[in-house]
């Protein structure tokens, strides 16, 4: 299972979920730019821009484990903007940024 979410604060966050062991894990990519999957999503080569996660844990279901690699990715996108680092290209500290659309 996976989805493709955003823009969040500027970036796009694709997720998947897989199996382990009759349980479900969560994985996370932050892009500057929309990816068509989580499988083709590439992270960019401008530093602190964009990040590959893990979600926090094993889960029952697919849907929590996606939602789990989701809260884990929007958190890094927000800490990273509160840090002032990271931003999207082209967008200056302190610049409106896109409304959130989950």
């Amino acid at each position: 299972m996976e989805r493709v979410t955003g823009p969040i604060d500027g970036y796009f966050v694709a997720s998947s979920a897989g199996e382990m062991g009759g349980r479900y894990l969560g994985f996370a990519k932050v892009c500057c730019a929309r990816p068509s999957s989580f499988w083709l999503a590439t992270l960019c080569d401008e530093p602190g821009c964009c990040a590959h996660l893990c979600g926090g844990g094993l889960f029952d279901s697919p849907e929590a484990a996606l939602a789990s690699a989701e809260l884990l990715a929007q958190n890094h996108i927000r800490s990273r903007l509160a840090a002032g680092a990271g931003l999207p290209h082209g967008v200056a500290q302190g610049a409106a940024q896109p409304a959130s659309v989950n």
